[in-house]
């Protein structure tokens, strides 16, 4: 039995790479981080305590692994927190490729993002040889990306067979925080966005980027970066299948998009009143604004058999899994 380490394991990555790597058999065992255990219950996992910024703690857990899933970031597009992102993400990668080659592991599956891509020309399609990006002014979140990026390739200069994935916007099931997209899902079911401002970004779902990554051990190449994308919707549509979902009607108009940027000031105070991340920046106006519609997954589905399930389906199962948490009313 092979065994699967996962770094950020109680994560909406983590949660759904538990699920998947149990039905193939896989022994588990993930880094715990926050004793944040919803993602595990019910799922024989061994957890070691620990964080991928300090490399003592987390030594052990490299020891006698196949197979290491990194997926532990600082998702955030907050200025303000450029150093804990640069941490993690930067300094964490760095930590976690030295262990797998100091371990021997025999594959790392890197999660990055599109976003470490530069992002112009819009209007062609996302390539994985499109440039990272080199911007020390750019948004923090994708600098980090990039840089760590050039980490993986570092180590695999020095003998460590890595692969990375450049997941879309990722949403589905099992996101038990939930994330930022998770939390503004749960907002437009409960009613929340009646007016909203009609732009999309292209979407994949939790568990096909998971099922392509656990593809990527045997059929993944060294060194090879490969784009997992899913589908592009725009938050009207999005609302719209909610809504045959649910039964009852979300949203009564749309906004012009200049009303996304009188949203930060109230951003601000709910995210400063009710200590919760924020939900509108600078940063994460630019990152909807200026974004890739044509990723088209090609390296992905013709490689690692990429196949990503239509959106209403994914929708549909993300209601379901928040009404039974309680999350929608």
């Amino acid at each position: 039995m092979s065994t699967a380490l996962i770094t950020g394991g109680s994560g909406h990555v983590g949660a759904n790479l538990v699920r998947e790597l149990t039905k193939r058999d896989f022994k588990i065992r993930c880094i715990d981080f926050d004793g944040d255990h919803r993602a595990f219950e019910g799922y024989d996992v061994e957890l070691i305590k620990g964080s991928i910024t300090d490399i003592e703690s987390i030594d052990t857990a490299f020891k006698n692994v196949d197979v290491v899933f990194h997926t532990a970031a600082v998702i955030s597009l907050v200025r303000k927190d450029r150093d804990i992102i640069r941490s993690v993400n930067v300094a964490g990668t760095r930590n976690v490729c030295e262990l797998s080659l100091r371990h021997g592991v025999k594959k790392l599956i890197h999660f990055s993002s599109v976003d470490a891509f530069v992002r112009e020309p819009l209007d062609e399609a996302l390539l994985e040889d499109r440039p990272l990006v080199t911007d020390s002014d750019a948004v923090p979140y994708d600098l980090s990306k990039a840089d760590a990026q050039r980490i993986v390739y570092e180590y695999c200069e020095k003998g460590l067979d890595a692969s990375i994935m450049h997941p879309s916007g990722i949403f589905g099931p099992n996101d038990f925080k939930p994330s930022l997209f998770g939390q503004e899902f749960i907002n437009i079911a409960n009613g929340k966005r009646p007016y909203t401002v009609n732009v999309g970004y292209d979407y994949v779902d939790v568990r096909d980027l998971c099922t392509t990554a656990i593809n990527c051990i045997e059929k993944g190449e060294s060194k090879q970066n490969y784009i997992v994308g899913g589908n592009y919707i725009d938050f009207v549509g999005i609302a719209e299948v909610i809504s045959d979902k649910l039964n009852k009607q979300l949203v009564k108009g749309t906004l012009p998009f200049f009303f996304v940027y009188l949203s930060i000031p109230s951003s601000y105070l709910q995210a400063l009143f009710f200590n919760k991340p924020r939900s509108a920046t600078l940063d994460s106006i630019h990152t909807v604004k200026v974004q890739n519609k044509l990723i088209p997954s090609n390296l992905a589905k013709e490689m690692l058999d990429h196949r990503p399930r239509p959106v209403n389906e994914t929708i549909n199962d993300t209601v379901e899994f928040f009404q039974k948490r309680g999350l929608i009313k």
